[in-house]
């Protein structure tokens, strides 16, 4: 390995695992998590007024489905590139004749392959951990106390649903996230400097969207003009790297 090699193997550490904080920096704590944040407690606030939670549970269900398929779709992945892994001589060989691959020993080649594999199982026990959370949310909105306005602590508990649920997507973006800094992993096999650059770019990408899209906007104005409750917001507990 190169001094390059090594220097975007760090780069990428910093990106992937600090990702959450560079977004909050960038977006100054308004980025579309956040604000998807106070979204949730609007929504939970609205659910303790209703005496018909059909549409909540509704809604609920439809997040789990998606979760569980990206839990199998992941384990499928690393299936495939264990298979890979067995094969890696023949792989190597198949890029090796691309001209613009940058050469590399066969146990090079296979570590940055066993990398690809530990992303991607570090996103499935994202995965699990978010479905864990989102039978979590599923109980507390089951066990949310009946619509009545003279409740003590009905805002209260609609917070602490919403951090919860938003600890749950929490867990589920950071796996999507890997299927992101999975591909700019690939790009290591061509070139470190492809390596480098597809981080940057996927790096853009993100926080363009966390911060400068058009749904950005439209969230943002909405918590403008739809704030919840008054009752002193709560930061989402950090995330639990399980």
């Amino acid at each position: 390995m190169t001094s390059l090699d090594f220097a975007g193997l760090i780069f990428f550490l910093l990106v992937f695992f600090g990702y959450q904080r560079i977004a909050k920096m960038v977006g100054r704590g308004k980025n579309v998590n956040a604000l998807m944040h106070q979204t949730r407690r609007i929504w939970m606030q609205r659910l303790m007024e209703r005496p018909d939670r059909i549409v909540d549970a509704a809604l609920t269900g439809h997040t789990v489905n998606s979760m569980s398929f990206f839990c199998s779709a992941t384990i499928l992945v690393v299936a495939g590139l264990l298979g890979v892994l067995g094969k890696a001589g023949d792989a190597q060989q198949v890029l090796g004749a691309w001209t613009f691959v940058t050469h590399s020993s066969a146990t090079i080649f296979q570590l940055k392959l066993i990398g690809l594999i530990a992303i991607f199982v570090y996103g499935f026990f994202r995965f699990t951990w978010a479905l864990r959370q989102y039978n979590y949310c599923c109980a507390l909105i089951g066990a949310a106390p009946l619509a009545r306005n003279d409740y003590p602590h009905r805002l209260e508990l609609a917070d602490q649903m919403a951090i919860v649920y938003t600890s749950a997507l929490t867990a589920f973006g950071g796996g999507i996230r890997c299927y992101y800094f999975g591909l700019a992993w690939i790009a290591w096999l061509i070139d470190p400097v492809a390596f480098i650059a597809a981080i940057l770019g996927i790096l853009i990408v993100l926080l363009r969207r966390q911060v400068y899209s058009h749904s950005h906007q439209a969230i943002r104005r909405f918590v403008e003009l739809n704030p919840p409750e008054d009752l002193a917001p709560q930061e989402p507990m950090r995330d639990e790297r399980n």
